[in-house]
């Protein structure tokens, strides 16, 4: 008599491999603007800005003691989200290779456009004034009244101070070069909670699919942004957007609408937008009593958030 249990054992290997691949391929056009984190915990605390301001002159003998001026923390509190699908016996021994990496490979995609989504929706949502979908300032993520400052926290929930004032990060320009340096030179007028110029470059482009036209003829043909894009190009240096790259923030129903724009630090990015992860998509093989089914469930347990505004300007012209 056959043995019906044994088929599965090799399954593994093939349905892992593709899904690895699969998952990172379509989750890098992310990796310029968005960071990853690694946590181990119910929520996870998105910290902004903050610091201790500008050193007073030492008058030789009595130290100067500061005090911390707060900026605000965000609550991100990943979910778990699984997917699975079944082998069959039939199909495996036909097509063994094929038929296994056909699964790990769909199962990766899904798991990575899961991800790709909920990160498209956070900017989709930056304008959303349901309360919902507020940073740890209390207000959306583009918005004309982010406060400075906070005074600390009840809790969990931080107080604006109102003394140190708001600013805004939000344009209603349509998308263009001087829609873009008017941008840049806003966020060089920027404060930190402490008081100091915040230290920004606003070097790249978020836009809508509808917008790619536009970018291409403003920074160039190869100038979408890549995990491994040169900086730098060969555009017209008398060009103001000389040097900048875009990324496509938007794909199906999810991200920005066609008039939909944003100007952002790539680095400063990186450090303050983040997908929480508890634990990093993944893929097991799942027991089943029917000898004849191999079951493969993808599993994530992630959230997304954002944890200051002062380093991305959003456009919508409406």
């Amino acid at each position: 008599m056959p043995d019906f249990s044994a088929w599965k054992t090799d399954n593994y290997k093939f349905v892992g491999k593709a899904f690895d691949y699969a998952y990172a391929d379509r989750l890098n056009k992310l990796s310029p603007v968005v960071g990853e984190v690694s946590a181990n915990s119910i929520d996870y605390e998105l910290t902004g800005s903050g610091g201790y301001g500008e050193a007073p002159a030492y008058d030789g003998e009595n130290l100067n003691e500061g005090s911390l001026h707060r900026g605000f923390k965000t609550i991100i509190t990943p979910v778990e989200y699984t997917l699975s699908i079944p082998v069959g016996f039939k199909e495996a021994k036909i097509d063994k290779m094929g038929e296994t990496a056909k699964v790990g490979r769909k199962l990766g995609d899904a798991m990575a456009l899961t991800v790709y989504l909920h990160v498209l929706r956070m900017f989709s949502n930056a304008w959303n004034s349901d309360g919902r979908h507020n940073g740890g300032d209390g207000v959306p993520w583009a918005s004309a009244s982010h406060p400075v400052a906070s005074k600390g926290s009840s809790g969990r929930q931080f107080i604006a101070d109102t003394d140190a004032g708001t600013y805004s990060n939000v344009s209603t320009d349509a998308f263009s070069v001087s829609a873009i340096t008017a941008a840049q030179a806003r966020a060089n007028r920027f404060v930190t909670p402490d008081g100091v110029p915040f230290l920004c470059d606003l070097d790249t482009v978020l836009i809508a699919p509808e917008l790619e036209e536009k970018a291409k003829k403003m920074f160039g043909e190869n100038a979408r942004l890549t995990p491994t894009a040169d900086p730098e190009s060969n555009l017209n240096a008398a060009n103001p957007v000389y040097g900048m790259r875009y990324l496509v923030m938007g794909g199906g129903t999810d991200g920005f609408t066609a008039k939909q724009w944003a100007v952002c630090d790539r680095r400063l990015m990186k450090e303050l937008v983040n997908i929480v992860y508890n634990t990093r998509p993944t893929v097991m093989q799942t027991p089943q009593d029917n000898p004849l089914k191999d079951l493969y469930t993808a599993y994530a347990d992630f959230g997304v958030g954002w944890g200051d505004a002062r380093q991305i300007i959003f456009g919508d012209p409406g």
